[in-house]
């Protein structure tokens, strides 16, 4: 569920020609490109809405409307042709994706990828297809149906709305592998996803319904049982944060209640490195802060009860009617992050899903109308199985892989998530962890926050890493990583037990190098150097 709202990691690329670029271009590749244009064709509801060649080391304008969707301008990493398309869904929605086409394709794999969006997601991930394209995929992402991250669009338009749930994705996979193997004049071999946050549930949503179309997905901190988290952000402001009050926490508390969190959990596992290696052991305290009588935060950095009993409910789980459980609370270790569901406003995402997609009510808001019976009636509909909760028989049957993560910082979207779907998996299918290995492996991510930043070794490879890395992304060694450990699991049979992860100084340089290890083994400090991967292990 990735927030071009809350903070953004969706990037805008530029273009102008570049002449110096332009002698590596193979013979014949400019023209095929710009006869798409004219010649791509493959049904009567696709639209070629632009076909042309962008330079290595020039810029190119995201063209989307919407202003979340855009950002700086990075510079392209390789010569690519970029193909934009439309595809009507229905007679009241339609997809457009892009389609960035390297130069080395054939000498790199002949491979394929499709992106994943965030948040409420309608922004092409252009960096991803930047970085993407630069190793040699043909590389596509696509707008989700809409444009931006809003969902207003889903107002009274269920067909925008069944886009985004699934068929966005699997629209824009179908055309664009045509595309790719018309432009190339040859067959892909291998085909990719990889996504994080609302492109995590994309992922799983594929592996469950579709699983033929990828060899192998890669899905991080997956928003899975959709409805529940929508539905849990607005518990926690309403019922647990109370919207009569300001502000739980001004930004300067949100900072000091982090890091007394890391401090009261970060040696749990044996090292001081900032970072809560296993989150799901550590239950702060924060009444070891609380402000005794005429004490206060401006004279002593302390909390009120009121604070101190919102601290500790946040990462209690919501509950429903008849004591159901609903969804996780929040996870230890990057609370700045989760204050921004605690805002004066209720939380954006709540709104728009349940006025404009589940109810087509534009008055509903959260302080009037949010309930545990609204909770009921959204898991109810589950609006074109949105909650994305099924087993993964379809994916054991085609004999593709599926390979999740999660940050354990991530203060958005809690990691417990991904570990009950997982175990509901093993459950489902009656199968263990030694059986599942063969098709689903999932890697829990110490320090990573969500999607991308962390404090730890949080640099994987993933979907919206590559613009956040404090180094560019053609000096970060994608080798070890998400993506690159599925092709090696897909092409040569070698499944990954560990995947490597890396960490930055702030000016760029890795200082930090460390595997992160399959669930259920947990990461183990053995001794020695912390920031060498040799010093840890998996038990």
């Amino acid at each position: 569920m990735k927030s071009t709202r809350l903070y953004t990691l969706f990037g805008s690329i530029a273009s102008l020609p570049s002449l110096t670029a332009a002698t590596n271009i193979p013979a014949g590749f400019s023209a095929r490109c710009a006869s798409l244009a004219q010649n791509f064709h493959p049904n009567h509801q696709t639209t070629v809405l632009a076909a042309e060649l962008l330079l290595k080391g020039s810029n190119f304008t995201n063209p989307s409307p919407r202003p979340e969707c855009i950002i700086a301008n990075p510079i392209l990493l390789v010569n690519v042709c970029r193909l934009r398309v439309n595809v009507s869904t229905s007679s009241t929605s339609s997809v457009i994706f892009e389609a960035w086409m390297p130069t080395d394709w054939e000498r790199k794999g002949k491979r394929f990828v499709m992106t994943g969006n965030g948040g409420l997601g309608g922004c092409i991930a252009f960096d991803d297809l930047n970085y993407l394209s630069y190793l040699g995929f043909a590389t596509l992402g696509h707008n989700n149906g809409h444009d931006g991250d809003t969902g207003l669009p889903f107002y009274k338009h269920p067909e925008v709305v069944k886009d985004f749930a699934y068929r966005a994705l699997l629209t824009a996979t179908k055309i664009g592998k045509k595309a790719v193997n018309q432009f190339y004049q040859q067959t892909l071999k291998k085909s990719y996803f990889v996504g994080c946050s609302s492109g995590g549930r994309q992922g799983l949503k594929a592996a469950q319904d579709f699983p033929e179309e990828f060899d192998g997905i890669v899905a991080g901190a997956a928003g899975a049982n959709w409805n529940n988290l929508m539905s849990s952000v607005s518990y926690y402001w309403k019922y647990v944060a109370n919207e009569n009050k300001p502000l739980v926490l001004t930004a300067e508390q949100w900072t000091a209640w982090r890091d007394e969190v890391i401090k009261q959990c970060d040696l749990m596992d044996g090292v001081k490195d900032s970072v809560i290696e296993d989150p799901r052991k550590c239950h702060p305290r924060p009444e070891a802060r609380l402000c005794a009588p005429g004490q206060t935060w401006e004279s002593n950095k302390c909390f009120t009860g009121d604070q101190a009993s919102v601290l500790r409910k946040i990462y209690e789980p919501f509950y429903g009617n008849n004591a159901t459980f609903l969804f996780p609370g929040f996870m230890p270790g990057d609370e700045t992050t989760t204050s921004l569901w605690f805002a004066t406003n209720a939380p954006p995402y709540t709104v728009d899903w349940y006025r404009y997609a589940v109810l087509n009510d534009e008055t509903w808001t959260v302080e009037e109308d949010f309930n545990l019976d609204a909770v009921d009636y959204a898991n109810k509909v589950d609006l074109y199985n949105i909650s994305t909760l099924k087993d993964l028989s379809k994916l054991k049957a085609t004999g593709h892989k599926l390979l999740t993560y999660h940050g354990l910082a991530d203060g958005l979207l809690s990691a417990e998530n991904s570990d009950r779907y997982y175990e509901s998996v093993v459950r489902r299918m009656g199968l263990p962890s030694s059986k599942l290995d063969s098709f689903y492996r999932y890697f829990p991510i110490a320090g990573l926050g969500h999607c991308a930043g962390g404090n730890g070794a949080w640099y994987v490879g993933g979907a919206n890493q590559f613009s956040s890395a404090p180094a560019t992304g053609t000096t970060v060694d994608p080798e070890g990583g998400v993506l690159l450990s599925m092709v090696k699991w897909v092409e040569e049979g070698v499944a990954p037990d560990r995947i490597l992860g890396r960490g930055f100084s702030a000016d760029g340089q890795t200082t930090l190098t460390k595997d992160h290890c399959k669930w259920p083994l947990k990461n183990t400090y053995l001794g020695g150097d912390p920031a060498k991967k040799r010093s840890w292990g998996c038990l």
